[in-house]
C-alpha cells in the first residue's frame, strides 16, 4: 500500500451527512479530553503529584487553565459546524 492512499484514508471526507458530524464530533472529543488534561493538570497537578510543585508557578498553572478553556471554546467551534438535517 502507498502512504499516499494510507494519508488519503485519514483527510478524506465521508460522503454523507451523519459521517461527517460523526468525524466532527470525534474531533471536538480529543479537544475536549486535551481541555480536561489542561485544567486537573493546573489546578491539582502538584496535589496529585507533589513534584509538580517545584516546577509549576502559580503563573504557569494559570496559564494552563487559560488554555483548557481556550482549547474546550475550540472543542465548541466544532460542534457548532454541525450539518443540519436538510
Amino acid at each position: 500500500m502507498r502512504v499516499g492512499t494510507l494519508l488519503e484514508r485519514f483527510w478524506r471526507q465521508p460522503p454523507t451527512r451523519e459521517g461527517r458530524n460523526e468525524q466532527r464530533k470525534a474531533l471536538a472529543s480529543l479537544f475536549n479530553a486535551a481541555a480536561i488534561t489542561l485544567l486537573v493538570t493546573g489546578f491539582f497537578g502538584p496535589w496529585i503529584n507533589p513534584v509538580l510543585e517545584a516546577t509549576l508557578s502559580p503563573g504557569e498553572r494559570a496559564i494552563l487553565v487559560l488554555m483548557a478553556g481556550v482549547t474546550h471554546a475550540i472543542a465548541r467551534a466544532v460542534l457548532w459546524s454541525l450539518e443540519d438535517r436538510a
